[in-house]
């Protein structure tokens, strides 16, 4: 059977009728949700970390003055801080591209207890600090 329809008024009538009568109709598109796709999770920033190597903690007799650490990744600039154990700041270095220092001459660290730390910079912004490290100078 063909049918024809000279309007859609009449299309959608006749729709109704063969449906009503048992039979079948197309189903109708039913409007599908615009979907988009996920956004790519942004990378997680690295975590820079920072781990005090020399010297180590415990006694050392004599003269300390070099310090080293672990390179912290993104870092362009480390500052290290060296106080005595009961808070006086002996020494801060300047800027320094790697991740070692040496004291200078002009500063001698005396027989007691210190601690030191240093922090990763990245331009202006501190990238993380370091733990406290300890050592004693003995005489």
């Amino acid at each position: 059977m063909t049918l024809r329809f000279a309007s859609r008024a009449a299309s959608i009538a006749a729709i109704m009728t063969l449906v009503a009568c048992g039979g079948s109709s197309p189903a109708p598109a039913t409007p599908q949700p615009a979907t988009t796709a996920p956004a790519a999770a942004a990378p997680a920033p690295a975590t820079a970390t920072l781990a005090l190597l020399e010297p180590a903690e415990g006694a050392f007799s004599g003269h300390v003055d070099t310090f080293r650490w672990s390179p912290a990744q993104g870092a362009d600039a480390y500052r290290v801080k060296i106080s005595t154990a009961s808070g006086r700041v002996v020494w801060e270095s300047p800027a320094l591209t790697v991740a070692e220092a040496h004291l200078p001459a002009t500063v001698s660290l005396e027989p007691e207890a210190h601690v030191w730390q240093v922090t990763a910079m990245k331009g202006a912004d501190v990238l993380v600090t370091s733990t406290t490290g300890r050592f004693t100078v003995t005489p």
